[in-house]
């Protein structure tokens, strides 16, 4: 029977150890505190207004002309989704019983709480790393927001182009002309970029490193930065900077790809915080049900940019 049994308890009772548990299991919970939080509005999506094309009767005039056709602001909704993500528990009556149901005299860490704590984190992990994934459905990723293609919260970007990210594909290791580039196109006025920070997994700021050459060269954007002196990084605890925007270590972050953030536009929405729900019993055990449901977006898309491609 899956869950906590009798016969997988045994490195739970008091043997001769040191005090406590040592987790070896990574969890990602970094991610999600990166969304800032919006209020749940109900409905099946987080809809959010677009406005893409203005009034198509402004123009020039001489004196004597007619008014002409009245025009109108050209709107479209995005609809994110939520994700709904769960864990299950259970234990057997007779491991609820060995256990003394959680007491510190049977047990020299309460295994049954710490099933509950570790399936939470489990589910932020879960919810984290999709959340830097290439979903452009549910669940949705940030490198589907900061794609090229594709249809994303209901809107397709060949249909409308505006709803486009910068996006270039490289095939070595990454330069400062790359960067350049996707600093410049991002920022011309199709685009209107004004990303804060470029989010890089642990490997590609290695070499970002590399790619600095001497560290305050006149000519180059990319910068280590010292803590020395109480300078205030903003949490770049990677100590890396191009063109003053912190490049933030960004752990299971796919290795290949750069991607240029404005925080500003980034949003999560919790349909429902965790909760825990006890099953209906069956047999001599008890299950939990442990669920949550997320949804993250952006307000507009082509404020990113992505860079795709690099040597891993």
């Amino acid at each position: 029977m899956a869950g906590v049994v009798t016969t997988v308890i045994a490195d739970a009772l008091k043997t001769q150890a040191l005090t406590g548990v040592v987790d070896t299991t990574f969890r990602n919970d970094m991610t999600l505190g990166r969304f800032p939080q919006i209020p749940d509005t109900g409905g099946v999506t987080i809809n959010v207004k677009v406005a893409y094309g203005s009034n198509t009767s402004v123009g020039r005039y001489n004196e004597g002309d007619a008014a002409g056709t009245p025009g109108a602001q050209s709107y479209a909704t995005a609809q994110w989704p939520f994700t709904y993500y769960k864990c299950v528990v259970q234990f057997t009556g007779h491991a609820r019983d060995q256990l003394n149901n959680g007491s510190p005299q049977a047990a020299f860490f309460n295994q049954l709480a710490r099933e509950f704590e570790y399936g939470m984190k489990d589910i932020i992990d879960l919810a984290s790393t999709d959340a830097l994934g290439t979903g452009l459905t549910s669940p949705i990723g940030i490198q589907g927001i900061a794609d090229s293609a594709g249809t994303i919260a209901g809107l397709s970007r060949s249909t409308f182009t505006w709803w486009q990210s910068y996006e270039t594909t490289y095939s070595t290791t990454v330069t400062l002309a790359d960067l350049d580039a996707s600093d410049r196109f991002s920022r011309d006025r199709s685009y209107g970029s004004k990303y804060d920070q470029v989010w890089a997994a642990p490997k590609q700021i290695q070499k970002l490193r590399g790619a600095i050459g001497l560290a305050g060269q006149s000519n180059n954007s990319i910068r280590i930065m010292s803590s020395n002196g109480g300078i205030d990084l903003a949490g770049n605890t990677s100590g890396v900077t191009y063109a003053g925007r912190p490049v933030v270590e960004t752990v299971d972050l796919t290795d290949s790809v750069l991607i240029g953030i404005q925080s500003s536009d980034l949003f999560s929405s919790y349909r429902r915080q965790m909760q825990v729900d006890l099953l209906g019993k069956t047999d001599d055990s008890d299950k939990y049900l442990i669920t949550m449901a997320i949804g993250i977006g952006a307000y507009q898309c082509k404020h990113f940019w992505k860079n795709t491609g690099y040597t891993a």
